[in-house]
């Protein structure tokens, strides 16, 4: 079973990254879970990173820009502050990426949820490059927004597609999970290739058995679905928008079963273009990239700030 119960959500402090913490802390109201707000300072690997604190000007701008920082943490903390969540908030330095992938693993967190787009001007349909390489890159499940979404204590639908090969069906342990917790309804859908049209017949020989996956699916009101499309990602996202989907959750990899590093296209084409929140999650197969943590240099500068102590009477 699929529970939230940590959840490590970056912050670039942008409007976008706002919308991924109001969802996250949503999540953690039904989930009743921990919720760490993790800021990464990509100052230490830049050019001037690279002086170190020498000289006047840098070491009083990165001084301003730690307590710049602080203050936008305690603006989002009191924003929430009558949430019933544990909220914690980390100040860390190193490669944006690679930090926060690596914090999700020592934290042991059951989900990522990022935004898709931050302080930079994108298009809708691109993914700024520090959310697309955590989606490649992570073992824990990511869940990614593009656009305001909907309150995540209200999850009604949930689409799960598959290409039925067992990279691909991992995703319907987590989507059985939540559509329970929920109470949401569950399309499962499979999507075939138009010039390769499979008989429907033959589909539903292959289906899983969804008990394998989840213990209790029974209890779990579940559609099939089954299209025919040049692209699979194009009626994945149809699909989503016409019967109004809240979530999407689907494997980063299918058939080929390919490293985290080289995420399934139609992975990629979903999570760009979605309007509903994407939980992208991946095979157990998959070793952790990272082997080494960041330098012990940088992490003698991480700031985590937790509760502050109260005064005594």
């Amino acid at each position: 079973m699929y529970e939230m119960r940590r959840i490590l959500v970056p912050t670039d402090f942008s409007r976008h990254a706002e919308d991924a913490f109001r969802y996250a802390v949503s999540l953690g109201e039904r989930y009743e879970a921990e919720v760490t707000l993790i800021h990464v300072d990509e100052f230490p690997v830049s050019p001037f990173g690279a002086l170190g604190p020498r000289g006047e000007i840098l070491g009083a701008y990165q001084r301003e820009k730690e307590r710049f920082i602080r203050s936008q943490f305690l603006l989002l903390r009191k924003m929430v502050k009558d949430a019933p969540i544990r909220l914690k908030t980390h100040l860390a330095m190193g490669r944006a990426y690679k930090v926060i992938v690596e914090e999700s693993e020592q934290r042991k967190c059951d989900v990522l949820v990022i935004a898709t787009r931050g302080l930079t001007a994108l298009s809708s349909h691109l993914i700024g490059s520090t959310a697309e390489r955590v989606v490649r890159l992570s073992r824990q499940p990511v869940l990614s927004i593009q656009s305001v979404p909907s309150d995540a204590r209200r999850i009604k639908s949930i689409l799960c597609p598959t290409d039925l090969s067992p990279a691909g069906n991992v995703a319907l342990t987590y989507a059985l999970s939540i559509a329970r917790r929920q109470k949401a309804t569950l399309f499962v859908q499979y999507v075939s290739i138009l010039e390769n049209p499979e008989d429907e017949v033959e589909i539903r020989k292959r289906l899983p058995a969804l008990r394998d996956y989840h213990p209790s699916a029974d209890e779990v009101n579940v559609q099939y679905v089954f299209d025919r499309d040049v692209d699979p990602g194009n009626s994945i996202l149809r699909f989503a928008e016409d019967r109004d989907v809240d979530l999407i959750v689907m494997s980063a990899h299918g058939r080929r079963g390919l490293r985290r590093v080289h995420i399934g296209n139609i992975t990629v084409d979903v999570v760009h273009q979605s309007h509903c929140p994407v939980l992208t999650v991946t095979h157990p197969f998959h070793k952790q990239v990272f082997t080494k943590p960041v330098t012990e240099q940088l992490r003698t500068r991480l700031v985590t700030q937790q509760e502050p102590r109260r005064k005594r009477a």
